[in-house]
């Protein structure tokens, strides 16, 4: 084997599947088979840094890709993975979500404009699962942008009807926290 291929081969990134990590992914696809009810479960993966939160959830996305929508004009997205927004911006994570989804939009918009065309697609591509990584970058903002973020998160859950999934540092089970209702909403899986 030639020794740039065999050091490109060793550098990329592996799925190492060990218990806690199959426990993980088996509550993640319990959550995405659980039928919609008026307050979804929800789950909060918390782990230190470089301790493969995010290798996780790719992981499992990668097993519920989007598919082809025969009956219909857009594509099926099961499970969308968003990277929360380096603040907590409801109109920058608005905007990820509609990149995600390939739509038009204009970055300029009112949040609510963004909000319900997001919405809008997210029923329309058949979205049964949210996950959000990296959701302590909220901590990042102001108190009232926090509030704001997590209303944002919060109203998302209720409208859609399905299992939010963060993932973050022990940071962002603090900051869940600080909201009574969305404390008691998620389970905590460390």
């Amino acid at each position: 084997m030639d020794e740039t291929v065999r050091i490109e081969w060793i550098q990329k990134d592996r799925w190492v599947g060990y218990t806690r990590a199959g426990q993980a992914l088996a509550k993640l696809q319990w959550l995405l088979a659980h039928p919609k009810k008026m307050r979804m479960p929800n789950l909060l993966i918390v782990a230190p840094t470089n301790n493969g939160k995010t290798m996780l959830v790719k992981r499992f996305c990668s097993r519920h890709p989007p598919e082809d929508n025969k009956e219909g004009q857009s594509f099926v997205v099961p499970v969308l993975f968003v990277q929360a927004p380096p603040v907590p911006d409801e109109g920058r994570f608005y905007n990820a979500v509609l990149d995600l989804l390939f739509a038009p939009y204009k970055p300029s918009d009112r949040v609510d404009r963004k909000q319900f065309q997001a919405i809008k697609l997210m029923r329309e591509v058949g979205l049964r699962m949210l996950i959000i990584d990296e959701i302590h970058a909220m901590l990042a903002g102001s108190f009232r942008q926090q509030r704001i973020f997590l209303n944002a998160i919060r109203f998302l859950a209720n409208d859609l009807r399905i299992p939010l999934v963060c993932a973050g540092t022990d940071l962002a089970r603090q900051a869940l926290l600080t909201d009574p209702q969305l404390a008691e909403r998620f389970e905590a899986f460390h």
